[in-house]
């Protein structure tokens, strides 16, 4: 792969590991608050349907902080391997990943065949 498009990639997972941090730590940063606190609703005033969404919506929350760190983790997986040197081979076969793949998922570390084999199974 070319030095400029290995920068490319580099530089927008960089940006996409930001954000990620970022999103992670605000969802965090409301985790250690009461319910209340969190929805600005008071127990004794909201009625229980105001309650049961402001309830979902930080499940939801939850669910998110979780699919960042997933994804903060393949991100940062695809920065080690610009480093050293495997970024854009597949680490099953160790075929190059089809560009295309790497245009929509940068952080992929498989080529879409062994992808789709990881998948039926």
């Amino acid at each position: 792969m070319e030095e400029l498009e290995l920068a490319r990639f580099k530089k927008w997972l960089l940006k996409e590991k930001d954000r990620l941090v970022d999103e992670i730590a605000y969802v965090e940063s409301t985790m250690g608050q009461t319910q209340s606190d969190w929805s600005g609703e008071n127990d004794f005033e909201s009625h229980m349907a105001d309650l049961a969404t402001s309830t979902f919506a930080r499940e939801s929350d939850l669910s998110l902080s979780i699919n960042s760190r997933d994804m903060l983790s393949r991100v940062e997986g695809a920065l080690s391997r610009i480093e050293d040197g495997s970024f854009g081979i597949c680490s099953v076969c160790g075929r190059p990943i089809e560009r295309e793949r790497l245009e929509a998922l940068p952080y992929a570390d498989l080529c879409m065949e062994d992808k789709i084999k990881e998948e039926k199974s």
